[in-house]
């Protein structure tokens, strides 16, 4: 289950009428691959107003990385505190299943914390990918290497849709 996982590309997706997001397709495939099945791991942002998906492999390589850091800390005789840093990882991550269609409800508490009203908007960033409410993602794109361009134009793609 481990490797190499690479979201990327971006769209827009309608929440359905039952409070459901869906995964689009080109970022489902290796997702379904990464987690072994229909999970996704959905969690805050550690940086932006945003809330951060991947698949369950993503949690081993994050628990890795972690090791990792710890090492190089305790080789130039820095403290590095391990517990604390895996609590900043991983205390709003949640592991939840998705149907074929890639739809999921959020954890409630993670809904709350969203605020997404009509649309979320999917942001492949290569180890995993971000679900922003897209004027939000609008707002903050000085601190979100993002062309303000394309998110502009996947919106208004959706609203054509209505």
């Amino acid at each position: 289950m481990t490797g190499a996982f690479a979201y990327s590309g971006s769209a827009i997706s309608a929440i359905d009428d039952k409070g459901r997001l869906a995964i689009p397709a080109f970022l489902r495939k290796d997702l379904i691959v990464s987690s072994d099945g229909r999970t996704v791991c959905v969690g805050l942002h550690e940086q932006w107003d945003c809330l951060v998906a991947c698949g369950l492999s993503r949690k081993a390589d994050m628990l890795t990385e972690i090791q990792a850091e710890w090492e190089a800390a305790v080789a130039r005789g820095d403290k590095f505190d391990r517990k604390a840093e895996g609590a900043r990882r991983f205390s709003s991550l949640k592991d939840t299943g998705f149907d074929a269609s890639g739809r999921f409800q959020l954890p409630p508490e993670l809904e709350a914390v969203a605020g997404f009203k009509d649309h979320v908007y999917c942001l492949g960033t290569g180890v995993d990918f971000c679900l922003w409410d897209p004027q939000t993602l609008l707002e903050t794109t000085h601190d979100v290497p993002v062309d303000k361009r394309i998110v502009e134009f996947e919106i208004n793609k959706m609203a054509k849709k209505k």
